[in-house]
């Protein structure tokens, strides 16, 4: 199997290599044409020989990816660390933990404050409006696992939120987006949102306008005007779940 190919002169991991399978086969090629080997792993640019450690080329790799070192590594790291070296990595590591943490405690502020402010929106908003509730009950009793109770929590929040904002006047259209990353209170997948279209599409008051918003919003061509014809919902997958600062 194929873990490098090589583009502009400089070898590219490939998707769902990883950095062992990489250095390896930089070795066998360096070792089979008879020159160094340079490819690239996580913009970190990788230089091997056929007589290279693949041991230490690997722990420098590491540490360029920790920011110990800069981001290019071999063909003939030091067997040995000096104590100066191993005090900077150290020190530049506790950095590292100190700033997950503070990022870690902020995020974590941003999705309680977000948390609170849907627990307030819904507080006395009404319950979820069925078109079906014979189908929707039959959703949750299939879906007790925490992935599908998931989906359903999700589903039924958002329901909820849009609905608020469609009595307050607004058209559906203009807030779907908005209440859908509002509604993801707990990190749902790509997956888990297309379910939640599709199960709100078939049981509540607003699904089939919410699919078709759903299908134009999504599409990257024609296909969502397509699916809009047919009943379908396009995948998911295309979906970004998280919008940037």
């Amino acid at each position: 199997m194929t873990y490098l190919s090589l583009q502009d002169g400089i070898y590219q991991a490939l998707i769902g290599s990883t950095v062992f399978h990489a250095i390896a086969e930089a070795l066998e090629l360096a070792s089979s044409e008879g020159h160094t080997i340079t490819f690239q792993f996580n913009e970190v640019t990788v230089t091997v020989a056929h007589d290279s450690d693949a041991n230490l080329i690997y722990r420098d790799w590491d540490r360029a990816m920790n920011g110990y070192i800069d981001k290019n590594v071999g063909p003939y790291p030091k067997p040995v660390l000096t104590d100066e070296e191993v005090a900077s990595d150290a020190r530049i590591e506790a950095e590292n933990q100190l700033r997950r943490q503070v990022q870690y405690d902020e995020q974590q502020a941003k999705e309680q404050a977000q948390r609170q402010q849907v627990d307030s929106i819904l507080a006395d908003a009404p319950t979820i409006e069925l078109s079906d509730e014979k189908t929707w009950r039959e959703f949750k009793a299939k879906n007790r696992d925490c992935y599908g109770a998931g989906v359903i929590a999700y589903a039924q929040r958002w329901a909820r939120l849009m609905q608020v904002e469609i009595a307050a006047g607004k058209k559906l259209e203009d807030i779907a987006e908005d209440t859908s990353f509002l509604a993801d209170t707990d990190g749902i997948t790509g997956f888990m949102y297309g379910c939640a279209v599709t199960t709100l599409a078939q049981c509540w008051k607003h699904g089939e306008q919410l699919r078709r918003w759903h299908n134009h919003d999504t599409q990257m061509g024609t296909e969502g005007d397509e699916a809009n014809e047919n009943g379908g919902v396009l995948n998911p997958a295309v979906i970004i779940l998280s919008k940037k600062d």
